[in-house]
């Protein structure tokens, strides 16, 4: 139900697409890794491996996206009732994984209202991270650990997503130290090996940046990242939105998580420091600029019922254990149902209407058929979706707003060092006809996409367009 009402857009995201558009790039183009720019978080384990896993079963990324989808929440709703286990050892495992699966129903349900939400279950921001630290902490809690693979895994982690450092390691760090009073003299046995393979993974990591490239990731002043976030806050909390409530009451699950440690256990004081360190990434990193950042916060407020709800059970535990099990059960059921009240399937909504091909991907689609341009330009959203979705395996480049140069950014330079030989189509949207044509000169003709009636340039001398192309890499040599 939930996927059927996921909004079309979101498969259309250019961070869910990023791995999509790497595979389609060396799988059907012959594309090289080494040529890539690739994201400062490569994502290469294990989201690029299922990825390509899922494509090659599947025969198309939309439904390589979709079975991501589906295989990332189940495994979300597994660790998060193993992970509250360690919260409440007494709560029957039914309950914590019943629990677990009420509370992801509940948010995906409300997704609806916040799109935000949905990007967890896709192989973009960092998700892959929160749930390695949801599935490593009950092992670490317990001080056992599965003898070979666990350890060799955690490093690869790290490897591929350096953010895990903050969600795992330095949080176990700090629960530790809670519970026994000291900074690492008496942690338990196995923390040696743990911390041995954070730093084997962070060493990978930088060898791995030795031979390919990955991008910085933008960022701002932190103090005017504060002051961005601090402003939305207000508004948001003002006019009683979304943002503003899962925000503020993620907030302050983590701070009561923090204060319950010190009675319910240190496991508590591990949640509560997760949280907070998923709420302050983003601001602190001076990487809050907008709403859109708040994806870096979204593990957090998908954590927040959850936590909330073991701390509401943890209260007079032994007196009535079942009866608040039910009644935080019926709640969350309660609230879903409220969100069933409107369409079953809202307008704008996939609908198991087989794969939602952008308006783009339809025009160039469309007139690849009658015309004969071998590239299309166009922003950088609308390449990745002409380069995943495309039927006609239509190559697209983005150029830079500013100078309409090639734009390295997560894409592969050999695509502007040495474009096919043949027409250019590039789409005046959002890079503005005007610009564009004091940039590359006056087009060759003229088209209109066939199902939005927008205009197509067609370039048949791109001498000019290829020194733009090519000029970002010259420099860099």
């Amino acid at each position: 139900m939930t996927l059927a009402r996921f909004p079309v857009e979101i498969y259309w995201n250019p961070d869910a697409l990023y791995l999509p558009t790497l595979l389609t790039d060396i799988l059907h183009n012959g594309g090289s890794l080494r040529g890539w720019s690739l994201a400062s978080s490569p994502y290469i384990f294990p989201d690029l491996p299922l990825v390509f896993l899922l494509s090659v079963l599947t025969k198309q990324p939309f439904w390589a996206l979709v079975s991501f989808s589906i295989l990332q929440a189940s495994f979300f709703v597994w660790a998060l009732g193993r992970f509250l286990r360690t919260l409440e050892p007494q709560v029957p495992a039914k309950y914590s994984y019943s629990f677990s699966l009420l509370t992801a129903s509940f948010l995906l349900l409300v997704s609806e209202k916040f799109p935000i939400l949905y990007l967890f279950l896709l192989p973009a921001m960092h998700t892959s991270a929160f749930l390695a630290t949801l599935w490593a902490w009950p092992y670490l809690y317990n001080e056992r650990t599965p003898r070979f693979f666990f350890f060799p895994i955690l490093s690869l982690l790290v490897m591929s997503d350096r953010i895990l450092l903050l969600e795992l390691y330095l949080t176990a760090a700090l629960a530790w130290t809670r519970r026994y009073g000291s900074w690492g003299t008496i942690f338990p046995q196995l923390s040696l090996r743990f911390f041995l393979s954070g730093v084997l993974g962070f060493g990978l990591h930088t060898f791995l940046r030795t031979f390919l490239s990955m991008e910085a990731s933008s960022k701002i002043s932190v103090i005017e990242s504060f002051r961005r976030i601090s402003e939305d806050l207000i508004r948001w909390a003002s006019q009683g939105d979304l943002p503003g409530i899962f925000f503020i009451l993620a907030v302050i699950a983590g701070i009561w998580a923090l204060f319950r440690g010190k009675e319910r256990g240190f496991s508590f004081g591990f949640a509560a420091y997760l949280q907070l360190i998923l709420l302050g990434i983003a601001p602190m990193a001076g990487l809050y600029t907008d709403e859109y950042s708040l994806r870096y916060c979204v593990p957090a407020f998908y954590l927040a019922p959850a936590l909330f709800g073991t701390l509401i059970l943890s209260r007079d535990l032994g007196k009535r254990k079942n009866s608040r099990n039910f009644a935080m059960l019926g709640i969350i059921i309660g609230l879903s149902s409220l969100m069933l009240l409107g369409p079953l399937i809202p307008e704008g909504s996939w609908g198991f209407q087989g794969i939602p091909k952008p308006p783009e991907v339809k025009c160039v689609d469309s007139l690849s058929e009658t015309e004969n341009f071998v590239l299309v330009l166009t922003d950088g959203k609308k390449a990745k979706r002409i380069l995943v979705y495309s039927d006609k395996n239509v190559r697209a480049l983005s150029v830079d707003f500013s100078t309409l140069e090639g734009s390295h950014s997560l894409s592969n330079r050999e695509w502007y060092i040495f474009p096919p030989e043949g027409p250019f189509a590039v789409l005046p949207e959002g890079l503005g006809e005007a610009r564009i044509r004091s940039f590359y000169g006056e087009p060759t003709k003229i088209l209109e996409c066939p199902n939005t009636k927008k205009r197509v340039l067609i370039y048949e001398d791109t001498v000019k367009i290829r020194t733009l192309l090519q000029r970002p890499f010259q420099k860099t040599k």
